[in-house]
C-alpha cells in the first residue's frame, strides 16, 4: 500500500515538474511606451484600445511608461530621460514593446536596440512616416497614422460654399510639425479652390484676439493644439474651450477627442482603435500565430462623426453630410418615446408590411448594385489619387526624387541634426557641359542622358541617403549620419562612376564637377547655398572635379 502511494506521489511530482515551464513559458511581458503623459485624452484612449485585447489577466502583464514630450522637450530632460530607462531596461525583458506616436517612435528608433535589444516593436500614431525609412529594421511593424485631410477639406467646402478662408490651427510640436508637414502636400491640390491660412505660432491670448477679428465666413480646421509658442502646455479640452470662448465660427478637426466639445465634425482618427489594432498586432507576435516583422500599414479606420448640436447651430443639412457617417447627441428618436403605441402598431402594420416586402426587396438588389458600381468607382479614384501624389514626390524623368520633396526631406533631415546632434552631409552635382550635349545630340538623347545619371545616383548611395533633381542637369544627394571626409570620398566615387559611364552611340566623355559641404547647424538654404558655390568652383577650377 505504501508502495503505491509512494508512486503516485512520484508521478505527481513528474506531472507538475513538466507543467511548470509550460506555465512560465505562458507569461509574457509587454511594454507600452506613450509619447505623452497619463491623463492626456489620445493617450488614455490608446491604453484603452490596448487593454480591450489585454485585459488585466496573468498570462499577459502589461506595463506603461510615458515619457511626457508634450510638456517636457528640452534637451537636457531627453539626456535624464533616457538616463532613466536604462537602469529600467535592467529590470525586466520584454517579449513585445508598443510605442504610440513619433516622440516614442523616434525614442525606441535610436536607443531601442541598445535598452531592448531582443523585443519587437510595434507602432501606432506614428505620421508622416518615410516607410523607406524602415526598410533594414526587420523587428519593427506597426501602423501609420493618416489624418483624412483631403476627405476633410472636401467637406469643408462642400458643406460651406460661401467659405471665404479657411483657418488651420496647429502648433509647432513635434507632431504638429510632421502633420503640417503632411497637410501642406495636399494643400497644393486646392491652391486655385481654397484660400487658406496656417496658425502655428501664438500665445492663447494672441489666438483669441485673432479669433475675434476673423470674418463670420472663416472657417477653422483644428489639428493639434498642446503647446504655445512660449512652450505652455495646453490640453485638448483648455485648446478647443478658448477658440468656443471668443469664435463663432464652425470648426472641423481630424481626431476624436474633440468630438462632442464644440467641432462640427469631420472624418476621425480614433485613438482606441490604433491601440486595438497594435495590440492584436502584438498579440499574435507573442503567440507565435503571425510574423508581423517589416509590415508597415497605413491606419484606414477612420470614419465620419458629427455633433447634432453644432450641425443645427450652423444649420448644416444632414443630407449633404456622407452616408457612413455617424451623428452623436441626436434628440431622441419618436418611437422611444412613444414604444407602447408603436409597439401595437406595428403589429396591426405587420400583415401590410408581408405585402410590401417584395417591392422592398427588389430595390434593395437595386440599391447594392449601386452601392457596388459606387464602391468600384471610388476605388478606381483612390488608385488616380495615389498616382497624382507619386507624381508630386517623383521626377519624372530620373524617377529621383522632385526638388519640392527633396527639399522638404532635406529639413527633416536637419531637424533631426539640431535635436539629436547627428552629423549630415549634402553633395550638389551639375553635368559639366550638359547645354553642349543637347546642342549637339537633341534634347531626346539629353533626356537619355538625365536617366542615365539618375540610375548611377541611386545605385551607388546606401537605401538611408536621399537623392534629388534639384533642377534642370543639377542633382541634391543627402548623406544622413556622414562627415565631410566621408561625403568628399562618396562624391568622388559617384563622379568616377559617370565619367566611367557608357552612353551608347556616342563618342564623348560624360563629366560632373561637385561641392561637399556638412551641416553647420545653418539653415537648409544657407547650406545649399554652400554647396552651390563649392560646384562653381570645381566648375571654375577645370570641371571633373570634387571640391569640399
Amino acid at each position: 500500500m505504501i508502495k503505491i502511494k509512494n508512486f503516485i506521489i512520484f508521478l505527481l511530482l513528474i506531472i507538475l515538474i513538466l507543467l511548470l515551464p509550460a506555465a512560465a513559458a505562458a507569461e509574457k511581458d509587454i511594454l507600452v511606451l506613450h509619447s505623452y503623459h497619463q491623463g492626456l485624452e489620445w493617450t488614455d484612449q490608446i491604453s484603452e484600445g490596448i487593454r480591450s485585447v489585454f485585459p488585466y489577466q496573468n498570462e499577459v502583464k502589461i506595463y506603461y511608461e510615458y515619457l511626457d514630450t508634450k510638456r517636457n522637450f528640452s534637451q537636457e530632460y531627453y539626456d535624464k530621460l533616457i538616463s532613466l530607462y536604462r537602469e529600467k531596461a535592467r529590470i525586466i525583458d520584454f517579449d513585445a514593446i508598443i510605442v504610440s506616436d513619433n516622440a516614442a517612435f523616434d525614442f525606441i528608433i535610436e536607443y531601442g536596440e541598445e535598452l531592448y535589444p531582443e523585443a519587437p516593436v510595434i507602432f501606432c500614431g506614428v505620421n508622416n512616416l518615410n516607410k523607406n525609412f524602415l526598410e533594414d529594421q526587420q523587428d519593427i511593424c506597426g501602423l501609420v497614422e493618416k489624418a483624412e485631410h483631403r476627405a476633410n477639406l472636401d467637406l469643408i467646402l462642400k458643406l460651406h460654399p460661401a467659405l471665404n478662408k479657411l483657418i488651420i490651427i496647429n502648433d509647432r510640436t513635434l507632431t504638429g510639425k510632421n502633420i503640417k508637414a503632411e497637410l501642406e502636400l495636399i494643400l497644393t491640390e486646392y491652391e486655385d479652390r481654397l484660400n487658406y491660412e496656417i496658425w502655428d505660432s501664438f500665445t492663447i491670448p494672441e489666438l483669441q484676439n485673432r479669433l475675434l477679428k476673423m470674418d463670420q465666413n472663416n472657417v477653422i480646421y483644428l489639428l493639434v493644439l498642446n503647446r504655445d509658442q512660449n512652450g505652455n502646455f495646453i490640453s485638448y479640452n483648455q485648446g478647443i474651450e478658448k477658440i468656443r470662448e471668443v469664435s463663432q465660427n464652425p470648426i472641423y478637426g481630424t481626431w476624436d477627442f474633440y468630438l462632442g466639445k464644440g467641432i462640427v465634425g469631420g472624418k476621425l482618427i480614433s485613438a482606441q482603435e490604433q491601440g486595438r489594432q497594435a495590440a492584436l498586432m502584438a498579440e499574435d507576435i507573442i503567440s507565435g500565430e503571425n510574423d508581423f516583422s517589416g509590415q508597415i500599414v497605413d491606419d484606414i479606420s477612420s470614419k465620419y462623426y458629427f455633433d447634432y448640436n453644432q450641425l443645427q447651430k450652423y444649420k448644416i443639412s444632414q443630407a449633404e453630410l456622407p452616408a457612413d457617417r455617424e451623428i452623436i447627441n441626436r434628440p431622441q428618436p419618436f418611437w422611444e418615446r412613444n414604444y407602447q403605441f408603436l409597439y401595437w402598431g406595428l403589429i396591426f402594420l405587420s400583415l401590410v408590411i408581408v405585402v410590401l416586402l417584395f417591392v422592398f426587396y427588389s430595390k434593395h438588389q437595386e440599391r447594392q448594385r449601386i452601392e457596388k458600381l459606387n464602391r468600384e468607382l471610388e476605388e478606381k479614384v483612390e488608385e488616380r489619387t495615389k498616382e497624382l501624389r507619386k507624381m508630386l514626390i517623383t521626377d519624372d524623368l530620373t524617377g529621383l526624387l522632385s526638388r519640392r520633396r527633396i527639399l522638404d526631406l532635406l529639413e527633416v533631415e536637419l531637424e533631426k541634426c539640431r535635436r539629436y546632434k547627428r552629423e549630415l552631409s549634402l553633395l550638389m552635382l551639375d553635368l559639366d557641359f550638359f547645354k553642349d550635349i543637347n546642342d549637339s545630340y537633341g534634347h531626346q538623347f539629353g533626356d537619355q542622358v538625365l536617366e542615365k545619371i539618375g540610375t548611377i545616383l541611386q545605385r551607388n548611395t546606401r537605401k538611408l541617403d536621399l537623392v534629388g533633381r534639384y533642377g534642370g542637369e543639377e542633382f541634391l544627394v543627402i548623406l544622413p549620419e556622414t562627415d565631410l571626409k566621408k561625403a568628399a570620398l562618396v562624391a568622388e566615387k559617384l563622379r568616377q562612376k559617370i565619367k566611367n559611364a557608357e552612353v551608347t552611340g556616342r563618342d564623348f566623355k560624360l563629366t560632373a564637377s561637385f561641392g561637399a559641404v556638412q551641416f553647420e547647424k545653418e539653415s537648409s538654404q544657407q547650406l545649399i547655398k554652400r554647396a552651390d558655390d563649392l560646384l562653381y568652383k570645381a566648375k571654375a577650377e577645370g570641371r571633373d572635379r570634387v571640391e569640399s
